[in-house]
């Protein structure tokens, strides 16, 4: 579905299928897209294995649709989606898919995972960014959501050697090597200051135009720009 869409994303979200369940339909487009996605990594000469990790793919939005439904638990959509995760990282290992484009999508996959937990708390917020794919870049290791460095962090704008700096340099790195972040998930990570003071940190990087906000209130999420 173009991302565009954006009449029928409302009325879908005023259906009795989805209405208070923005999160379940974020996860109901968003593993459509992943499908897309490996409908064109994953080619007839990759064998039965890629075959079937793309209909196991292909099946997941509508298990999503009879979550929505009430006809399925949203247990069983959680077990497709960490036998899914499996699926990616073993054909990584076996040259299936190549290691940075399953890397990517396991972490897609997480966060439908995430968001399907959360769909069990309707949740009315919602927006266009949220049923955006990201491209498929090269990745270090975007699994992982460990503290970083200053001398980790690389970007064509010069920042000077303050505190201040420094903290800004560590929020923008643990962003951009995880491809999204909460406010929450980066106090964890940058010790020593406040939410508050993370907040104003990020309003400043959004105005340099290097980060992005997502979604709304306790649901917000920072990206890349």
């Amino acid at each position: 579905m173009p991302d565009n869409s954006k009449k029928f994303h409302e009325f879908a979200l005023r259906t009795s299928l989805f209405k208070g369940r923005a999160d379940w339909y974020f996860c109901y487009l968003k593993s459509e897209k992943i499908a897309h996605v490996l409908s064109v990594l994953l080619k007839p000469s990759d064998g039965q294995g890629g075959v079937d990790i793309f209909y196991r793919a292909a099946e997941l939005p509508q298990t999503v649709v009879h979550v929505a439904a009430g006809e399925v638990d949203v247990s069983v959509a959680l077990a497709d989606v960490f036998g899914l995760l499996s699926d990616l990282r073993i054909a990584a290992s076996t040259g299936t898919i190549s290691k940075e484009a399953a890397a990517l999508l396991c972490k897609e996959y997480e966060g439908v995972a995430e968001r399907l937990v959360t769909g069990s708390h309707p949740s009315p917020f919602v927006t266009a960014d949220d049923f955006r794919l990201a491209p498929l870049p090269e990745l270090d290791s975007p699994l992982a959501h460990a503290p970083l460095h200053v001398k980790d962090i690389k970007d064509t704008k010069k920042m000077s050697d303050t505190p201040q700096s420094e903290r800004v340099s560590l929020i923008l790195g643990f962003i951009k090597k995880n491809r999204q972040a909460s406010i929450k998930e980066i106090a964890a990570v940058v010790k020593g200051c406040s939410e508050k003071t993370i907040q104003r940190e990020l309003g400043t990087l959004i105005e340099r135009g290097l980060v992005r906000k997502v979604g709304e209130r306790r649901w917000s999420m920072y990206v890349p720009a």
